[in-house]
């Protein structure tokens, strides 16, 4: 699988966006060097072309500069601004950084 789609499925997880524990099964399938499920494939397709085709609105002074593609910096806007706990952060970030 591509260096992009695991690329997207960090960015999802980091956002918060789809159900987290699929994502991650899917990572650690392709970490194991399994094929990734066609469904599970549209389904991060689907989630993240959603997610890069919403306007952000939120927090703009903070986000102007930062990349979005960035996965840990997402999550670290989210615990910045109280939507994750610093648990869920270090797990999120395990996940993503692990892969």
């Amino acid at each position: 699988m591509s260096e992009d789609f695991a690329k997207n499925v960090k960015t999802l997880l980091a956002s918060g966006k789809g159900d987290s524990k699929r994502l991650r099964e899917i990572l650690d399938s392709m970490k194991q060097s399994h094929p990734v499920y066609m469904s599970d494939y549209k389904y991060v397709q689907n989630l993240f072309s959603e997610e890069s085709g919403k306007e952000k609105v939120e927090t703009a002074d903070v986000l102007a500069g930062i990349k979005l593609e960035d996965p840990l910096e997402l999550l670290r806007i989210r615990l910045a601004e109280g939507k994750i706990t610093i648990e869920e952060f270090r797990d999120l970030k395990k996940a993503i950084v692990d892969f």
